[in-house]
């Protein structure tokens, strides 16, 4: 049955759930901790009972129509705004429920903040952003878990022409990309266990689309990403690395024996670029940035990379040609002469 979202269901947890600034909550057992963008992650008082999560999750479980006990111990479920993980007390070294819940909402946070102002980014970086996806240019976005790697990347889609295709890949559909652009041309796949990210990315490539996102990569579906990007399919996906110029390799460790003859050579022709956010938590909420950004390029039978952002900060580093020369097609103007005077006074203070 439908699962309804009423304060009767969710309890004590209610008020963190109608809270929009509250976006994780998690009960590990013995206490309830809440992250939330104004005053960061945070113990609560509340206590549930062990009486109080039997019925929750036995209401979640049935809702999916899933069975939760001892022969089936993990329990997921979603809902539009919400993304629920349990694990039962049979497989935990206390006895306990473990619960998480993540909310989803269909919203881009990034697109109501002020992200000059809040120190998300410098201005360079915000004239960049645009220009990537404008340019139809393939990229990685990396960082910690809670990040904001989803975040960005609906974020960034918002700047994908109205009249190109695009389609979704994920496990939980937490983007909800259709309904923060009604206006563009969007369809989501969620994969399974009967139907793989594999799968969904040659189904999707089949589907004719000039748009592939990716929430996450984490295997061999990173080569039949590749094989998307190679045929003029541009791809955008996450995957976690520790910084932007490990990523080639960290690609190549996720293709395992797929990675043919010339793989490591295809990242660097058809991943562009690649981004981390970094979130840093605090008793003042949750502060969040991009970090670092970079380049591929493959010229001269030569595989470079070019880190041009470094700790939130811009450097005097050369952007590839042919990415100059995608930006220079699409006539962005604005965000070249903001790069031509970084390199030639190297004074980033205007910037930042």
């Amino acid at each position: 049955m439908p699962l309804e979202l009423n304060e009767d269901l969710f309890g004590e947890l209610w008020p963190y759930i109608v809270n929009d600034d509250v976006t994780d909550i998690k009960w590990n057992g013995s206490n309830l901790w809440i992250t939330d963008l104004n005053k960061g992650r945070y113990k609560s008082l509340e206590l549930l009972s062990d009486e109080w999560l039997k019925i929750f999750t036995n209401v979640i479980a049935n809702s999916v129509n899933e069975n939760f006990n001892i022969s089936c111990p993990s329990l997921q479920a979603e809902t539009r705004e919400l993304r629920i993980q349990a694990e039962h007390s049979s497989v935990s070294g206390d006895s306990t429920i473990c619960l998480a819940i993540r909310k989803t909402p269909a919203c881009s946070r990034l697109a109501k903040q002020d992200l000059l102002t809040n120190g998300y980014a410098n201005r360079f970086i915000m004239e960049l952003l645009p220009c990537l996806m404008k340019a139809g240019l393939s990229g990685v976005i990396t960082g910690d878990v809670g990040a904001g790697k989803t975040e960005l990347e609906k974020y960034l889609c918002g700047f994908i022409p109205d009249n190109e295709p695009i389609i979704t890949v994920e496990d939980t559909l937490e983007m909800k990309l259709k309904e923060l652009y009604p206006l563009k041309d969007i369809y989501s796949l969620k994969i399974s266990d009967s139907f793989t990210a594999e799968q969904a990315i040659r189904d999707a490539l089949r589907l004719n689309t000039k748009w592939l996102i990716i929430s996450e990569s984490r295997g061999r579906e990173i080569s039949r990403i590749m094989e998307g990007a190679s045929s003029g399919c541009v791809a955008l996906t996450s995957i976690h690395a520790e910084n932007v110029w490990e990523i080639p390799d960290r690609i190549m460790n996720m293709a395992g024996d797929s990675a043919r003859v010339g793989f490591e050579n295809d990242i660097f022709t058809f991943f562009d670029y690649a981004i981390k956010v970094k979130a840093t938590y605090s008793d003042q909420g949750i502060k969040r940035r991009i970090d670092q950004i970079c380049f591929f390029d493959r010229s001269n039978k030569k595989n470079s990379i070019a880190t041009i952002v470094r700790d939130g900060k811009v450097l005097k580093s050369m952007i590839p040609k042919r990415i100059i020369e995608k930006f220079y097609a699409n006539n962005e103007i604005s965000f070249l002469q903001e790069y031509l005077r970084i390199m030639k006074d190297g004074n980033q203070n205007e910037t930042l």
